[in-house]
């Protein structure tokens, strides 16, 4: 006869030996997935920020556009903390056709500027030339070259070859309430 409570062939159930269950997240997998997390929620609230009290559609005074709506960088810009505040930096964007781009930002005092170029100087003492054409956008739009005069602060954006693709006087950008 067989003792039941000795029995160590007894099925797992109600009284009997119970399995451990097998771990399926190591904390690796935990931090990768927190980290994801964090990134994406990064990711949707700057891009919601950047959107808001802006036109979608316009391109921003030495800005990209960045979710359908522009990220202004430098002084009176959207673009929040270390994007904002920057002097000088360089990014690659989309170029529309499933491609890449490398442009260029910085901010600084007008050292140097003609028909065909201008200098800027960066509080950290960077400097730098760049090409100017017709298709230049100076001040949004609305200005010529000629109204950047020696001792302004822009922002001007610029491709990899160093050639401006925007230019703005911070004097003519108004600054955003509660920045």
């Amino acid at each position: 006869m067989t003792d039941p409570v000795h029995d160590q062939t007894q099925d797992p159930g109600w009284g009997g030996p119970q399995q451990t269950p097998a771990r399926t997240w190591s904390a690796r997998k935990t931090a990768v997935a927190a980290a994801v997390a964090v990134g994406i929620a990064a990711a949707g609230g700057v891009t919601i920020y950047a959107m808001g009290g802006e036109s979608a559609t316009a391109q921003g005074p030495g800005g990209v556009r960045m979710g359908g709506g522009p990220v202004i960088l430098g002084p009176g810009g959207m673009g929040g903390g270390p994007i904002r505040e920057s002097l000088h930096g360089e990014f690659v964007v989309s170029d529309g056709n499933g491609g890449y781009k490398t442009e260029r930002t910085q901010t600084g005092s007008v050292t140097e500027v003609s028909a065909t170029s201008i200098t800027a100087k960066s509080v950290d003492g960077y400097t730098q030339v760049y090409t100017v054409d017709a298709a230049t956008v100076i001040n949004n739009g609305s200005s010529k070259i000629d109204s950047i005069t020696n001792g302004k602060t822009v922002t001007i954006t610029a491709d990899a070859t160093n050639k401006a693709t925007a230019i703005t006087d911070a004097s003519t950008t108004p600054r955003r309430r509660g920045n």
